[in-house]
């Protein structure tokens, strides 16, 4: 994006009707004409961006107007005398700079070559419309497309397509807080690293395949939560960290959006604050097999269900004594075997 200060363009020239002798009954040689004029100011400013000597811009900014009204109203005589046509319209000139100025300056950005990039407003059939650079007929460079369907791209395109970096919106305001995504563009789709920002608050900055999030990344939840690690068709899917707002962590194995597989939760909040649990997990729930720690030294190994101890288990308390039995809904049921820290056995029977 040029800088405000160095933008040369019809709105820093300020030319009016007069100035370009433009005949407001003639909408179409108008049309015609400002678009040939935008790709002059395109070059031009081009021209100056790669000036080095920044001292002498306004000076040069002022002679280039000169020339650019030159330029407009030679193509209006042209127009009226029917002499050249359309793709005719080209007329040499030269700019009456110092020596010091004009060494300063890259003379070969200004040409009509078919290799040189020009700007130019196209309309399709389709009702899309492209405000940006062409070469060689082909869109490349940097422009904008309007979609009939309301969606914008702005950013950088290759042989036609969207390529390198680019903004997508899904509405019709740049401004719009709805969907949009932010990065890498490759033949057309949205590929390598980018941010997604959702209109429920959600955001996604990560790496991207053929549209979707896949690879490695971080999604911000709008609930506070994040999940950072590896992403598959959209969904996190692999190795994986949660982190719930209230401060606990998942750290393990995801599969459909979901703690599933092995895993770690650490509990950083509430009562639980300290405690650890190693093992199975679906859903983010706590089931299969697994192991309790609290943070006391004590330790539940066993069963689990519904993220409840269900079945058999063994729990070991920090004094060295063990018991073994069945549990259910997290409570020790029916009769269990307690092995002492002083090698004793006795046994004692649970009711639910």
């Amino acid at each position: 994006m040029l800088k405000p200060e160095t933008q040369i363009n019809l709105n820093i020239f300020k030319m009016n009707n007069a100035d370009l002798g433009i005949n407001p009954q003639n909408n179409y040689q108008n049309e015609q004409n400002i678009d040939y004029l935008h790709n002059i100011a395109f070059q031009l400013e081009k021209l100056v961006l790669e000036t080095s000597n920044k001292s002498n811009i306004n000076n040069i900014i002022s002679r280039i107007k000169d020339i650019v009204i030159n330029i407009y109203k030679t193509i209006n005589e042209n127009n009226r005398n029917s002499k050249r046509t359309k793709n005719n319209h080209k007329k040499s000139f030269s700019l009456n700079i110092s020596k010091e100025e004009a060494t300063s300056i890259n003379y070969s950005n200004i040409s009509n070559s078919s290799n040189e990039y020009i700007y130019k407003t196209e309309k399709y059939k389709n009702g899309s419309e492209y405000k940006g650079e062409f070469r060689k007929g082909l869109r490349e460079g940097k422009g904008i497309m309007y979609y009939k369907n309301g969606y914008i791209y702005e950013g950088e395109w290759k042989n036609g397509k969207r390529d390198g970096i680019g903004k997508y919106y899904y509405k019709k305001s740049h401004e719009s807080k709805e969907d949009r995504y932010e990065g890498e563009f490759k033949n057309g789709i949205a590929e390598g690293k980018g941010i997604s920002y959702y209109s429920n608050g959600d955001r996604y900055e990560g790496e991207y395949k053929t549209w979707n999030r896949e690879g490695k990344g971080k999604y911000y939840y709008n609930n506070g939560d994040i999940y950072e690690g590896e992403f598959l068709r959209e969904n996190p899917e692999g190795k994986g960290k949660y982190i719930y707002k209230n401060g606990n962590i998942y750290e393990g194995e995801f599969k459909n959006a979901k703690a599933e597989g092995k895993g770690i939760l650490y509990y950083n909040f509430g009562k639980h604050k300290g405690d650890k649990y190693i093992g199975d997990f679906a859903g983010f729930l706590r089931e299969g097999k697994g192991i309790y720690y609290y943070k006391n030294g004590d330790r539940y190994e066993g069963d689990w269900k519904n993220d409840k101890k269900e079945g058999q288990g063994i729990f070991y308390y920090q004094n060295g004594d063990r018991i073994m039995g069945n549990y259910s809904e997290n409570k020790p049921i029916g009769k269990h075997v307690i092995l002492h820290s002083n090698e004793k056995i006795s046994e004692k029977v649970f009711k639910y």
